[in-house]
């Protein structure tokens, strides 16, 4: 609430410092506009979720008044069959706030996110506030156990990813064949030792963690070298098939930069699919 009375007091004083003999006073200013903005919204894959918005008034009647919105379809991105907003909501009498409820439904949301964006219609003496702007994310939940398999690679930051498997590791994944392909190609090394890692997995937020750890020993005309393994990335439940977004590089254990960084100026990593 503190956001909007400190939008109605610069909007007044921007008023005062432009006001004329013929503008209207800061008594007569009739100025509404949304509480916050933008605000953000989190569907689940096939269910519908609601939001309440309120809107504020600098005047005060003492009867109810009812004041007109829209949907902007020029700047909407999802259907309008997939949410329901009034097209007016009535501010009470003796009051200058309302609240009224926005509902979505998934029906092919955008795994990308979408955007639902209102406004007032203009009436005479009426001053509005910015237009409302809600960001929609489609959330689509997965077990752990819906992450466990073979995934193969969808597309790669370079030509050298090769397909993953993965299975569990207490509340973790531990990923196998990651990187082989870049090792024992283009790095030209023989793998003696290692070739797992074990990746974080948050259930809730979508997010993947490989923290820096201990990778693989290999050989290179004879001579050992260790190598150490960090990334990031997500997971996606909302299509087809869950899939894994990954970057990471590969560093000589100890080094502060990786082979790949360092020789392609690139992460490796991509999207890998489950089969």
């Amino acid at each position: 609430m503190k956001t909007i009375k400190y939008l109605i007091i610069f909007t007044l004083s921007l008023f005062v410092m432009n006001s004329c003999e013929d503008g209207p006073s800061t008594d007569d200013i009739n100025y509404i506009a949304f509480e916050t903005n933008p605000l953000e919204l989190v569907v689940n894959r096939n269910e519908s979720n609601n939001i309440d918005v309120s809107l504020y008034t600098t005047q005060i009647y003492g009867s109810e008044r009812t004041i007109n919105i829209y949907v902007d379809l020029d700047q909407t991105t999802i259907d309008p069959a997939v949410y329901t907003v009034p097209t007016a909501v009535t501010i009470p009498a003796n009051t200058n706030v309302v609240t009224f409820n926005i509902s979505i439904t998934d029906n092919n949301l955008s795994e990308s996110g979408e955007k639902l964006v209102l406004n007032f219609e203009m009436e005479e003496g009426l001053y509005t506030g910015d237009e409302l702007i809600l960001d929609i994310a489609l959330y689509c939940p997965v077990s752990l156990s819906d992450l466990v398999g073979s995934f193969s690679v969808t597309s790669g930051s370079t030509s050298l990813e090769n397909d993953i498997t993965t299975v569990i590791d207490g509340e973790n994944l531990k990923i196998s064949n990651i990187g082989t392909t870049i090792m024992t190609g283009w790095w030209e090394e023989e793998i003696t030792d290692g070739g797992t890692c074990i990746m974080n997995v948050d259930m809730t937020t979508g997010k993947l963690t490989i923290p820096r750890q201990y990778f693989m020993t290999t050989l290179y005309n004879g001579a050992p070298s260790t190598y150490e393994i960090k990334g990031v990335g997500s997971w996606n439940n909302c299509g087809s098939s869950p899939t894994l977004q990954i970057t990471y590089d590969i560093y000589y254990t100890g080094d502060a930069t990786g082979i790949g960084n360092d020789n392609l100026e690139v992460l490796f990593g991509g999207l890998f699919t489950k089969d």
